[in-house]
């Protein structure tokens, strides 16, 4: 079952090198470790960034599993335990599971009495989106479609052998019977969506240095995502679709970090009610004197 855990962690280090990313991967190929025959396809969980420091010592680091089952370690048992990352010896001091939905629950229609049908997604980190080149190359693509946000599917003959993104994980990890007739309904509500760059935070061109002279080239900026026609279906798909990308992250490498996003869900009006404007009425102020009796000595004291 999908799940999301927040980690608090100290540093019990007095000096190391920066984390990097392929030690954030390292760690969690440890906690959930892929039979041997699968450890090159896509794994099956997301790093939400790496460990941001919060204070001396101090680290939060948000990590998203995606499978069907439980994971092979609850993030919870590691508490008080020291894990190694990089030249990094961190003890979880707490964690807190902050998602907890099946699949069956998300791709349902129940309990979502008017979700969302316009929502913002502001990216943590860099996402790294390609285009296949003229010769067959990777290319940098810095302005993907609403299709290309939430990722794909692949399949081989008519059967699914792997996919990336939010629409990925529902192809790979629920169960077949609620996913194929999700994903054509998620398809037809992606081609509903309409997007556009947030005024200040246009998408722009981003790398991260990983080790040495090698970079990652992606892009950070926010985008703003609206339903633009369609039912309560189409209206349901969405707002799945929002609440798995914050899960899965955008693009390649999220299981090394990459692709992390926000998703800020804006709440719809409902149709044919609008507020009434309230004109506050002035209230004139009293004079009123401050004694030291009221304050227990001199203002300052």
């Amino acid at each position: 079952m999908p799940g999301r855990w927040t980690v608090i962690l100290r540093d019990l280090a007095d000096a190391a090198r920066p984390i990097r990313p392929q030690d954030c991967h390292g760690l969690l190929n440890r906690w959930w470790p892929q039979p041997a025959g699968e450890h090159a396809l896509a794994k099956p969980w997301a790093m939400n960034g790496w460990p941001e420091p919060l204070g001396d010592r101090i680290h939060h680091w948000t990590l998203s599993w995606l499978g069907g089952d439980a994971p092979p370690l609850d993030p919870e048992e590691a508490v008080g335990r020291v894990q190694r990352i990089g030249d990094h010896l961190l003890e979880p001091l707490s964690v807190t599971r902050t998602f907890d939905r099946g699949y069956a629950d998300l791709l349902g229609t129940a309990g979502r009495r008017r979700p969302a049908r316009s929502a913002r997604l502001h990216t943590r980190t860099p996402v790294v989106t390609t285009a296949r080149g003229a010769a067959g190359e990777h290319i940098p693509h810095v302005l993907p479609g609403p299709r290309r946000l939430f990722g794909s599917v692949h399949r081989s003959g008519g059967t699914v052998v792997g996919g990336s993104g939010a629409v990925g994980a529902v192809a790979r990890f629920a169960p077949p019977r609620l996913a194929e007739p999700w994903l054509d309904l998620a398809a037809d509500a992606l081609e509903r969506v309409r997007r556009s760059p947030l005024a200040g935070e246009e998408p722009r061109t981003a790398e991260y240095r990983r080790a040495g002279s090698l970079t990652v080239p992606g892009w950070q900026g926010a985008f703003r995502l609206e339903l633009a026609t369609g039912d309560g279906r189409h209206a349901a798909a969405f707002a799945a679709l929002l609440e798995l990308v914050e899960l899965t992250g955008i693009g390649r490498y999220t299981a090394q970090g990459f692709g992390a996003v926000r998703v800020d869900t804006v709440t719809p009006e409902e149709p044919g009610r609008r507020k009434a404007a309230h004109r506050a009425r002035p209230v004139r102020p009293r004079p009123h004197t401050v004694t030291e009796e009221e304050c227990g000595g001199l203002l300052f004291d």
